[in-house]
């Protein structure tokens, strides 16, 4: 749709028209001088010195002002610009002038790199450690386990040993209940055959405890109380069978025959082996009156009074071993286990002589050699 023109009219003046008076800036300078009719002219105080500041140029005639007048091909640019160009220059004046560290990067990187295996391999090992512990865990759990219900089993098993050994009457049945059966059952045979077995009730297993021995974890000791009010303690081996088995000798103590009666009687020529008490003595008499050719001990049996003395060759290894045992003892008297015999013809009334030494201990924890 066009636009309406509109029709050129001529617009009246008016001379009689009011002009507008001009207005003026007025201050302590122009004051006064315009209403005197004077013309105002703008300078520096009267005052102050009237010092002329002036450029000095050459004139056109003396020379040129420019080495070289630049043409208006210079003035105008025929080329266009590109602002990517100039850009890209800009970035290879940059990169000539301060080159990229390159290395301090490949440095950052293989830091951390660096850390992020090792980061990796602490994480594996602390993986595997704790694996390891816990598969060591459940292994020593089931080790603990396992003992624990074999120890258990092992005391019933010395448990109901025990409480057959003393609740039987019949030898043999006491001699399948026995260490070394081979040995000790023809001399459980002839000791029940002076004194016949009593059948002696049991009350109660007071204590139960291993008794090391000789380096070994297969003893054990327990203290029983009888029916008779009497309290024993009896030594049991655990074979490898696993079954427990009585150390008899040691619970009679048993003797070929009674100390008492081997001091009165003085069986000569016969070799016999005794359970007895060994000190240090100095009783030198008879056939044994030579310190330098006999070591002498003091003998003594459980329950029994008399007292002998046994000589053995002086540097010998009997003499020397059982010297070492009361050393210790603390020079107490030691429990050994002696062979003994008394010489055809002599004189001395208390004397015997100490063949060998069978035991360390009144239990023999091998069998004894019957060579001796």
């Amino acid at each position: 749709m066009g636009r309406e023109k509109k029709p050129v009219k001529l617009k009246p003046v008016d001379d009689d028209a009011v002009k507008p008076v001009p207005v003026r800036l007025e201050n302590r300078e122009t004051e006064g001088k315009e209403k005197a009719g004077e013309p105002i002219r703008l300078g520096p105080h009267p005052h102050e010195a009237h010092i002329s500041h002036r450029l000095d140029l050459p004139s056109k005639d003396e020379g040129e002002l420019r080495t070289h007048q630049p043409g208006v091909d210079a003035i105008i640019e025929t080329e266009v610009a590109t602002p990517e160009l100039l850009e890209h220059n800009w970035g290879e004046a940059s990169t000539r002038r301060h080159s990229v560290p390159w290395g301090w990067f490949l440095l950052i990187g293989l830091a951390i790199t660096g850390t992020l295996v090792w980061s990796l391999m602490r994480v594996h090992t602390a993986r595997n450690q704790t694996e390891r512990i816990r598969v060591e865990t459940e292994s020593t759990l089931i080790l603990e386990e396992k003992a624990e219900r074999e120890a258990s089993q092992l005391i019933d098993r010395i448990d109901k040993t025990i409480r057959d050994f003393f609740n039987t009457t019949s030898v043999e049945a006491l001699t399948r209940l026995v260490r070394q059966p081979e040995r000790v059952g023809p001399l459980m045979r002839r000791y029940y055959a002076a004194q016949p077995l009593e059948f002696q009730r049991l009350n109660v297993i007071h204590r139960l405890r291993p008794l090391p021995m000789h380096n070994l974890d297969t003893f054990w000791m327990a203290s029983v109380s009888l029916g008779n009010s009497k309290t024993r303690h009896i030594i049991l081996e655990i074979m490898e069978s696993g079954e427990p088995r009585v150390d008899w000798e040691t619970l009679v103590c048993y003797q070929p025959m009674k100390w008492d009666d081997f001091a009165a009687q003085r069986p000569t020529g016969t070799s016999l082996d005794f359970r007895v008490y060994v000190e240090r003595d100095s009783f030198y008499s008879h056939e044994f009156a030579d310190e330098k050719l006999w070591t002498c001990f003091r003998l003594t049996a459980l329950d029994n009074e008399e007292a002998l003395f046994g000589y053995a060759r002086s540097g010998s290894e009997e003499a020397q071993a059982m010297l070492r045992l009361i050393d210790e003892n603390d020079g107490r008297k030691a429990s050994l286990i002696l062979r003994l015999i008394i010489p055809e013809g002599v004189r001395s009334p208390r004397g015997v002589v100490i063949e060998s030494l069978l035991s360390a201990r009144w239990i023999y924890i091998v069998p004894p050699d019957p060579g001796f």
